[in-house]
């Protein structure tokens, strides 16, 4: 991989002047790239003798106050405080966007879900537990001023951030429709405010997904906390049971949830009833937002893997709708019909799993 001047000049950086005080060895440092995401990040392994750290270089956005790399830091150190299990930093630089954390090696969780196991509902079960812990533990001593990206899961952020997200980048960039905004204006101002909240009583990853996870020493570990802020807790249950990138069968989705709701329910308060009126919600507006993720990076950002796993969300998307939602959201449902209707289209199809 060719780095760029100033990521070569930062990861130089890393190695001479940061990696001696930390490890005392007269070994030389051997430096891997890794695969990312989404993300624009940069992901190096460092060893040096028998030790391994992972390096991150993550550029600055110019003119921000709270910049994403503010967020991984203190985000990070908060839930490390927590008991939270998230790799350890050693040592960080958000000013420059450079930091040196705990290696928690290469097994994703979503590699052992997919060789579907007999015992997944099991294997999902760790997950739950470690989202009750997060959702239990993490809000004490959680600031606003940890958030780079808005602090608050509100009405106005689902709107603008995910639903007008999905009619922008899916249904109008990948699909090539021609959807006004005013076409569904209504129905997303409605479940805008049903899923959002302005209170700040509780804190939420907003990516809690297979792919987010590591196996690592026996234990879950958590990535990509950076997007982290106050919202309802129903919404990183969905994400985790929804997750395209695994596609878990309708029955154990369901049982999960109420295993969540079994576990939760003694400090999250309220209804049976009030808690699945907000899931069913929330399961609606982070299913669209994962079908705008995909197509965003598919087409935008040239990240063709990524539509692969559209045929998925979108199958789960239209059962949500027709089912649980059903007569909820008629405009956006009437929509979707049409895109169901036609088919998604062959560019899509063909990453498609087979």
């Amino acid at each position: 991989m060719k780095l760029s001047a100033g990521l070569e000049e930062d990861l130089a950086h890393l190695l001479d002047e940061v990696l001696p005080g930390l490890w005392e060895s007269t070994d030389r440092a051997r430096v891997l790239p890794m695969p990312g995401d989404g993300s624009d990040r940069r992901f190096y392994r460092i060893h040096r003798g028998a030790r391994r750290m992972v390096a991150v270089l993550s550029p600055r956005k110019e003119g921000s106050k709270v910049d994403e790399n503010d967020s991984y830091f203190l985000i990070g150190t908060h839930l490390a405080s927590r008991g939270v299990p998230v790799p350890r930093f050693y040592w960080g630089d958000p000013l420059n966007g450079c930091f040196l954390l705990e290696d928690v090696g290469d097994c994703h969780f979503q590699s052992l879900a997919v060789r579907g196991p007999s015992d997944l509902e099991h294997l999902y079960g760790r997950a739950l537990r470690l989202l009750v812990y997060l959702h239990r533990h993490a809000p004490e001593g959680f600031d606003a001023g940890f958030c780079f990206d808005t602090a608050v899961y509100d009405p106005r952020f689902v709107y603008t951030r995910e639903l007008e997200y999905f009619r922008t980048f899916f249904l109008n960039s990948l699909l090539n429709l021609e959807v006004p905004e005013e076409e569904l204006r209504r129905d997303f101002e409605d479940l805008a405010e049903v899923s959002g909240t302005d209170e700040r009583q509780w804190v939420i990853h907003r990516d809690f997904q297979s792919r987010n996870l590591m196996v690592h020493g026996g234990r879950l570990r958590l990535l990509d906390f950076q997007g982290m802020r106050y919202g309802p807790p129903a919404y990183d249950l969905a994400s985790l049971v929804t997750d395209p990138y695994v596609c878990l069968p309708v029955g154990i989705q369901e049982r999960l949830v109420w295993e969540y709701w079994k576990q939760a329910r003694r400090f999250l308060g309220g209804t049976r009833e009030r808690f699945w009126d907000r899931y069913r919600a929330v399961r609606l507006s982070r299913n669209v937002q994962a079908l705008a993720a995909y197509a965003f990076l598919g087409k935008t950002k040239g990240k063709n893997r990524f539509l692969r796993f559209v045929p998925r969300a979108w199958k789960q998307l239209f059962a949500w709708v027709k089912g649980p939602c059903r007569g909820r959201y008629p405009r956006f449902e009437r929509r979707l019909e049409q895109v169901e209707r036609q088919g998604i289209p062959r560019r899509v199809e063909l990453f498609r799993d087979t």
